[in-house]
């Protein structure tokens, strides 16, 4: 998988999900909101992203695969949940909790698509 489908696959995952978590908790009140919302989830994924990739490449000959995952996805979450907090106006619970969500469904959804597709 190229890093570049990967990111796709990442936004196509990742966005909705934020989005449509803060629907339900009621965090999005107007049109400005859903637009300012989208354009971070689009940001914090672009900023996270080739660190992520670039991180795994480093690591592949030096952490096995579950140690490495673990590491690069808990900064990664950490990261987009500090972007989130910041940015949406979110306690830093629940801009962790959104990062955690978001970002263990596409990582589950990657893996899956990479091993179906690529393996």
């Amino acid at each position: 998988m190229t890093q570049l489908l990967a990111l796709l696959i990442s936004w196509l995952i990742e966005i909705p999900i934020v989005l449509i978590t803060l629907v339900i908790t009621k965090q999005l009140s107007s049109h400005r909101d859903i637009c300012n919302s989208l354009f971070i989830a689009i940001a914090a994924t672009l900023f996270t992203h080739p660190l992520a990739w670039e991180s795994n490449q480093i690591l592949t000959s030096y952490i096995k695969f579950p140690l490495r995952v673990a590491v690069i996805e808990s900064f990664v979450m950490i990261i987009e949940g500090i972007l989130y907090t910041k940015f949406l106006k979110l306690s830093w619970r629940k801009g962790l909790l959104l990062s955690i969500l978001a970002n263990t469904t596409s990582f589950l959804a990657g893996f899956v698509i990479n091993q179906l597709f690529y393996s």
